[in-house]
């Protein structure tokens, strides 16, 4: 019946790995406490609550939310994995919009003028939409590995 209880408290707290060992620690010496003063293990559930109940209050003294820290990494991944389109989408503006070499200003007839860029700039926009995706890559599957790890 004990091992029950705390087996669907663990599963129903939406708090990290050591704030759940954390709780469940502090259950069992709930557990013991009671029954070393005479209180049956039916009697402590029934003071307790559901186990639902009992993890969401729990989570709550925590300062969780109680929403699992997996969706917090899942959507900052997935606005991460967002802002690397958006790098990319402007790199391709970038170079689409080029200018033949020889050119200033859109005029349309070549010039003997040599205008001497950076060319840098794209360049870095992509590498920063190379680490976006990485980053955002991570961070998501952080996210689904720390839901996988709850069950």
């Amino acid at each position: 019946m004990r091992e029950n209880y705390i087996e669907l408290v663990r599963k129903a707290l939406r708090v990290s790995k050591a704030a759940k060992r954390v709780v469940i620690g502090d259950l069992n010496e709930i557990f013991a406490s009671a029954l070393e003063n005479g209180e049956t293990e039916a009697q402590v559930i029934e003071r307790l609550g559901s186990p639902e109940e009992f993890a969401k209050s729990a989570a709550e003294q925590l300062g969780g939310s109680g929403r699992s820290v997996g969706v917090a990494a899942r959507w900052s991944g997935i606005c991460i994995l967002a802002a690397a389109a958006i790098c990319f989408v402007v790199y391709g503006m970038v170079r689409g919009a080029g200018v033949p070499d020889g050119v200033i200003g859109q005029a349309d007839a070549m010039t003997n003028i040599a205008v001497e860029g950076n060319g840098q700039v794209p360049l870095a926009i992509l590498l920063l939409g190379i680490v976006a995706v990485v980053a955002g890559a991570i961070q998501t599957v952080r996210g689904f590995c720390a839901k996988w790890r709850r069950r």
